[in-house]
């Protein structure tokens, strides 16, 4: 049927209400969210995401990883168009990030129901699982498994930080290592994905834009060093007579700073986000001291020669102040572009609506960088005040939430073949 912008419209005040439902699951007294990937905050926000689906006429299924997959069948057979994001937080995190995406899929498949239009594809509402890399230090694991970007056999071994198996906690639901490989999805089941997403920084907001169109996503590359030195009596000990593995990881936090912020044909950002000293106690020397060092681009090329210059400055540190070293790459990923054809169709769609956007590259990691290894996808931001994500101040305002959900609806329909 030929349908019309004025037909096709989501409802702001559902959109809103059922992002409010989702926030009160995992809500902390200080107004936090914490809903950490297979945590009984999280399981109870999926069953709720299943729910709100099935009531809106979507066949739901959840997959051997625990992805949810709402479905709509299409009059034809081509591949679907699919939308999503997630709903798995960090620990004391904030309501938007991620379930923002999520509950904007769904008002998209309820605003084309409700129109009444038919479709020539099958639609599809994907919600994914362990996004987030709080538990087990590895992020987009449900993604990245229907992907078949990773190695099932690697993500059954995660651990957290209790020393717990991925493969265990699904094994308590009955899940086994043959359903994890069955995750995979074929190329061209897939055509399309569409993410709409918090932006986590605040280009947009210094930019003054209402909507950020997503060129590429940068990619982490994660290492773990540990330097090995001495543990002695801080008293009674000399300087010149130290094997302090502390200073040499404070050098080379200083390091990486400063590698990074040097200029480059693109930019690299590093961070030094945890470090791990032992024995801690304030009167002894620390004989072991432990970086986690996470390097983002989305310029491969740029990106590994930060890596080496830090791995270089990481050794000469160890030689110089005779301390053994160990180097772990915990993840080493590609950045993504995404579809120059999405882009050009999200970015047209804003123009035609007088909306203020921005072509722009993502520094963090989305479920989308995955879903691209099989399907044409694009990522819409939507602004973070002061660029706060995260944490209980994060916030987005209704009004933006709607404006990304109704671009993403008429992206759904243009990617259809309908007149949107």
């Amino acid at each position: 049927m030929a349908v019309t912008k004025s037909e096709i419209r989501i409802d702001p005040e559902r959109l809103a209400r059922d992002l409010r439902g989702l926030s009160r699951i995992g809500l902390n007294e200080d107004g936090s969210v914490t809903r950490v990937a297979f945590s009984a905050a999280e399981l109870r926000a999926r069953h709720y995401m299943i729910h709100l689906l099935q009531q809106a006429g979507l066949a739901v299924r959840v997959d051997g990883i625990g992805n949810l997959i709402g479905r709509v069948e299409g009059e034809g057979k081509g591949p679907a168009i699919a939308l999503g994001s997630h709903v798995d937080s960090v620990p004391q995190g904030g309501r938007f990030d991620g379930a923002v995406g999520a509950v904007a899929a769904l008002e998209v498949a309820r605003a084309i129901r409700d129109a009444g239009v038919r479709l020539r594809r099958p639609l599809e509402v994907l919600v994914f699982a362990a996004e987030e890399s709080s538990r087990f230090g590895f992020s987009t694991i449900g993604s990245s498994a229907m992907a078949g970007a990773s190695d099932p056999d690697r993500l059954l071994a995660l651990t957290d930080k209790h020393g717990e198996r991925l493969g265990e906690i699904l094994g308590r639901f009955g899940i086994a290592r043959d359903d994890v490989v069955a995750v995979r999805r074929p190329p061209g089941e897939v055509g399309h994905y569409l993410e709409l997403h918090i932006e986590q920084g605040r280009v947009l907001a210094e930019e003054g834009k209402r909507l950020g169109v997503v060129r590429a996503i940068a990619a982490p590359c994660r290492l773990k060093i540990t330097y090995r030195g001495r543990a002695d009596h801080s008293g009674s000990t000399p300087m010149h007579l130290r094997r302090d593995a502390l200073v040499a990881a404070a050098r080379l936090v200083a390091h990486v700073e400063d590698v990074c912020a040097a200029p480059g044909a693109v930019p690299v950002v590093g961070t030094v986000g945890v470090i791990d000293a032992r024995p801690g106690a304030m009167n002894v020397i620390p004989g072991e001291a432990t970086l986690w060092i996470d390097l983002r681009s989305t310029s491969l090329a740029e990106r590994t020669a930060c890596r080496d210059a830090v791995l270089g400055e990481a050794r000469r540190l160890a030689q110089a102040r005779g301390l053994e070293i160990e180097v772990a790459t915990l993840m080493e990923d590609a950045p993504v572009p995404m579809d120059s054809g999405v882009v050009e169709l999200l970015a047209r769609l804003c123009a035609e609506r007088s909306v203020d956007h921005l072509v722009m590259d993502s520094g963090a990691g989305h479920d989308a960088m995955q879903m691209a290894h099989i399907a044409r996808a694009g990522m819409l931001f939507i602004p973070s005040r002061e660029g706060i994500s995260h944490n209980l101040k994060e916030w987005t305002s209704a009004e933006d939430i709607a404006l990304g959900a109704q671009v993403l609806l008429e992206a759904a329909l243009r990617l259809m073949g309908l007149d949107a």
